[in-house]
């Protein structure tokens, strides 16, 4: 069966105005100090490509200044991991050029622009990429550096408005031939209190939280591109045995929204990531006003699996994301009847996107997980 491998999760790309202030703040929430920083130049840069064009002599216009090359771009390229390892992130801040990483960042602002965790050899990819265009799924931009090529597929028609990046290896020890011009440490700044530990013993990414405007038209494109047909629906609502207390903004709200969840690959601890794709329907909610009527379809949240002792390790965390992180609740609620609670946290000025935790659940819940309201077998086609 056709489909795009999603295997270990080897970083999520955001991409930022600032990179070493952005990587500054992670060093507070998740305990990255240490950054590996490459500066992609033009130069260094081999085989890029942007939309299907490649770069070409600039125009011959008397213009004062050095004149941009068309199809040529540049960026920063900051990776850090938690101490672990469970965590990665690379930051992106484009330097010059048109890439989708400045497409990004003019037209929706700093967020997850794209997901990395296949790594294909040349054969697989080159069937794999043919597949995809048959789809509609064709590369927006690609680049060699060091020796590996690095291709964007472009998902925004089919699922929302990001890419998944696949890199193809030119030799087995391609991570090591990433250039690497200086190395931030933020291990004598960070700030977080003594008894905090926020996400720095993240054991993983559990979901990618996709905001649609159709779940029924999106869903079954997510099942086929990644080659899972099954997937656990939810009508999660404000009412008892669903959500309970809701809160948006922090006042009290009635809302409800539509969601289809699967797992699709692996955390490096061994914890499953998927997507988790979501319709709001009735009422305010931080999905719809704040993210869909102002950006479409796109990855809203991060959700990060953060182990707690208890209520006390629960309230420290989130006093100090409300009153110092500048990073308030933006959305909560009770999940089946008290089992659990769930907060949105805004962290799109801190770290580029909202951050879903969750307090401590209990036995029965963390072992078992949510009963779905139904399920999608989009294997299961009426002839």
């Amino acid at each position: 069966m056709q489909k795009i491998p999603l295997d270990t999760l080897r970083y999520a790309t955001v991409v930022v105005h600032d990179a070493k202030a952005t990587a500054r703040n992670y060093a507070d929430f998740y305990g990255i100090e240490r950054w590996n920083v490459t500066n992609a130049t033009p130069e260094r840069l081999q085989a890029m490509t942007i939309r299907g064009r490649v770069p070409t002599t600039p125009p011959p216009y008397d213009l004062n200044g050095p004149v941009p090359v068309p199809g040529q771009y540049g960026f920063i390229s900051a990776i850090g991991s938690t101490p672990s390892g469970n965590v990665t992130f690379q930051l992106v801040q484009p330097t010059s050029g048109l890439s989708t990483f400045e497409e990004f960042l003019v037209t929706r602002g700093e967020g997850v622009h794209s997901i990395f965790a296949t790594v294909l050899d040349a054969a697989p990819f080159a069937e794999m990429r043919k597949w995809l265009a048959s789809e509609g799924v064709t590369v927006a931009q690609s680049y060699r550096l060091g020796a590996a090529d690095y291709y964007y597929f472009d998902m925004r028609k089919l699922l929302g408005s990001f890419y998944i990046q696949v890199v193809v290896p030119q030799q087995a020890d391609w991570e090591k031939t990433i250039p690497v011009d200086e190395t931030w440490d933020f291990s004598a700044e960070v700030k977080r209190p003594s008894g905090v530990k926020a996400a720095s013993e993240a054991l993983g990414i559990t979901h990618f939280g996709v905001v649609v405007d159709n779940l029924s038209e999106k869903l079954p494109n997510f099942a086929k591109l990644f080659g899972q047909p099954v997937w656990r629906g939810m009508h999660w609502r404000t009412a008892p045995g669903s959500l309970e207390d809701t809160t948006n903004n922090g006042v009290p709200v009635v809302h409800g929204y539509f969601t289809g969840r699967s797992d699709l690959g692996k955390n490096p601890s061994g914890l499953p990531f998927g997507f988790e794709v979501i319709q709001p329907t009735a009422g305010p909610s931080h999905y719809k006003e704040d993210y869909l009527q102002v950006l479409g379809p796109g990855i809203h949240h991060v959700d990060v699996r953060v182990p707690m002792a208890d209520w006390n390790e629960w309230e420290g965390i989130n006093r100090w994301l409300g009153d110092d992180f500048g990073a308030p609740t933006c959305m909560s609620g009770w999940l089946r009847n008290h089992s659990a609670l769930f907060h949105y946290q805004d962290t799109r000025k801190t770290l580029g996107y909202v951050t879903e935790i969750s307090a401590p659940r209990t036995t029965t819940v963390a072992q078992k997980g949510w009963q779905p309201d139904y399920w999608y077998d989009f294997s299961a086609q009426a002839t």
